[in-house]
């Protein structure tokens, strides 16, 4: 009887390990993906700069993100709209499913939904201008 606890502990030990080793694999996200998000701008001199995507107070865009290498947990790629392209560069967070991103002037942060969605916010500060969005990223087939 003394080992029913010590099998217990045994047993639950291996459940959970074996759950964070199940969770350990980085997400591949090398590809082309769909972008669709609702934001807006506030522009302090008139218009908002060439490289904003977004334009007006309230806005909606459709762009194109391509993840062109990836590397474990970095990512490099290319952000794409109607009015701009921008470089950036992203990590995949720790519990393989944050996403953080920076391009030339703001941060995104998201979250891997599944192999093939993210759901993200994006938010820029600069001279000319401020802007928020959130939208959903998904992979082309």
């Amino acid at each position: 009887m003394k080992q029913a606890p010590v099998m217990i502990i045994m047993l639950v030990f291996m459940l959970w390990t074996g759950n964070c080793l199940a969770d350990s694999a980085i997400p591949d996200m090398v590809g082309v993906w769909t972008v669709k998000a609702e934001g807006g701008v506030l522009a302090k001199d008139g218009a908002p700069r060439l490289k904003t995507h977004h334009s007006g107070i309230f806005s909606t865009i459709t762009a194109k993100a391509v993840v062109m290498q990836q590397q474990g947990r970095v990512l490099y790629g290319v952000f794409s709209s109607l009015k701009a392209t921008e470089n950036f560069i992203a990590v995949i967070g720790m519990d393989n499913k944050s996403f953080y991103y920076a391009d030339e002037d703001g941060t995104l942060e998201g979250k891997i939904v599944s192999k093939d969605r993210m759901d993200v916010i994006y938010r820029h500060v600069t001279a000319s201008d401020t802007v928020i969005g959130a939208g959903t990223w998904t992979r082309k087939k």
